[in-house]
């Protein structure tokens, strides 16, 4: 019971995306910083963000339990299929959040904590509470959430933010419709079933794909821009360039060819470049 009772709110945090946005937190923080890497300070950033990251995460399943149970991708989740009570999963998600709060307080500067609470807040407020369920702009306005992390690590290095580090928030805000698109393109029947309008619900798939083309085609010269600014070099641009290169011929094969198969194939490669590009980042950085 104990072992379920772990896995349970284990998966009310989404650990998949806790780690994502730690990575692009940590990166900022690591380039930001220079040779003078504070490890106290990134040790206390990975755990305030894990927390309010996985606090935002369980106020997300609580306040979706509704829209959960009808979806067949999210029925399993631990609220709707009765493993955790709302009230509990409520509590939970409150107490990290406070937790990450607290945390970052007490290790970084201030406006790193303020970064920190405004990707929770835009996460669980704006985007789940208020433009989920109402307009095809969900992901796209809701992707600010995830732009939060980079500048919440760089904040915590520096205690403020430049050029490069609203480079890599707009970054990530670019690159969310296009991953989360294509998913919600398998996930079609999902979406229409619960009532979320979802760009591939109301537009259609075949629309979808070529939006998803679309913003593809402005987040790969995005990503490479950060070499002529001089921010990162030679490294970098190989790196970004090619795995961006992948990323736009297999969101080109989705415009042409709107499967539900080839929107997996989409996603699947989509997940793995926001992680790659910022690694490559930090990469850049070291030699």
């Amino acid at each position: 019971m104990a072992r379920t009772s772990f896995q349970a709110y284990f998966s009310l945090i989404k650990p998949r995306i806790m780690l994502l946005l730690d990575l692009t937190a940590v990166a900022a923080f690591v380039v930001a910083s220079g040779p003078s890497l504070g490890l106290v300070k990134m040790f206390g950033l990975l755990l305030a963000g894990s927390l309010a990251s996985g606090g935002a995460a369980a106020l997300n399943c609580y306040l979706d339990r509704d829209l959960d149970g009808r979806m067949g991708r999210t029925r399993s989740r631990p609220i709707p299929k009765g493993v955790v009570e709302p009230g509990r999963g409520l509590e939970f998600g409150l107490l990290l959040i406070g937790g990450g709060a607290l945390t970052s307080l007490y290790f970084l500067p201030l406006l790193a904590t303020v970064f920190i609470l405004l990707g929770a807040f835009i996460y669980v407020i704006f985007y789940t509470e208020w433009l989920k369920r109402r307009t095809t702009l969900n992901i796209v306005l809701g992707g600010s959430a995830g732009s939060c992390a980079p500048l919440a690590g760089w904040a915590a290095a520096t205690g403020q933010v430049g050029l490069a580090a609203w480079l890599m928030a707009l970054l990530v805000f670019v690159w969310t419709p296009s991953h989360f698109w294509g998913l919600a393109m398998r996930a079609v029947d999902d979406y229409s079933e619960a009532g979320i309008p979802m760009l591939p619900v109301v537009v259609g798939e075949k629309k979808a794909a070529q939006y998803i083309a679309v913003n593809t085609l402005l987040l790969v010269p995005l990503s490479l821009a950060f070499f002529p600014l001089g921010v990162f070099g030679l490294v970098y641009l190989l790196i970004a360039g090619g795995f961006g290169l992948w990323l736009l011929i297999v969101d080109l094969k989705l415009a042409f060819d709107p499967s539900k198969s080839r929107a997996w194939t989409a996603f699947k490669v989509s997940s793995p470049y926001l992680a790659i590009v910022f690694l490559a980042m930090v990469l850049d950085k070291a030699v």
